[in-house]
């Protein structure tokens, strides 16, 4: 499993475990079976962006708090081996990834959220 992505289920597990919520209630909630969210926090499987999406709602919390990175952590092993003058070019790489990765999942959930209350608005407009 990649570090990205045994970050992203951590972060799940954790959130889930300190809500007190079970797989089987966070399968029930996300409409898919206990066994498939079993697989997928287990690393076997992968959540979509729509699940996440989800999720999010279901644990109550802000979408990034699921897929944040550990990126204090990329930036200070970066500045360490430029010090010791090792894998420059790599940690940097590293570090733009994360940042990438952590932007493209901030204007998904942007998009997400211009839709839904785009929605809100139609719905409003047509009980007025």
């Amino acid at each position: 499993m990649d570090a990205v992505k045994e970050k992203v289920i951590g972060n799940i597990k954790t959130i889930r475990e300190t809500k007190n919520y079970s797989e089987e209630y966070m399968a029930d909630k996300m409409g898919i079976s206990q066994s498939t969210y079993n697989r997928k926090e287990n690393g076997e499987g992968d959540f979509t962006l729509t699940e996440l999406i989800n999720m999010a709602g279901v644990l109550e919390v802000p979408l990034v708090k699921i897929i944040e990175l550990d990126l204090a952590r990329i930036i200070n092993q970066t500045n360490n081996d430029t010090a010791t003058g090792n894998h420059i070019i790599e940690n940097q790489t590293v570090m733009n990834e994360g940042y990438q990765l952590a932007a493209g999942q901030f204007k998904e959930e942007n998009i997400f959220l211009k839709q839904q209350v785009k929605d809100l608005m139609t719905m409003l407009a047509t009980k007025i």
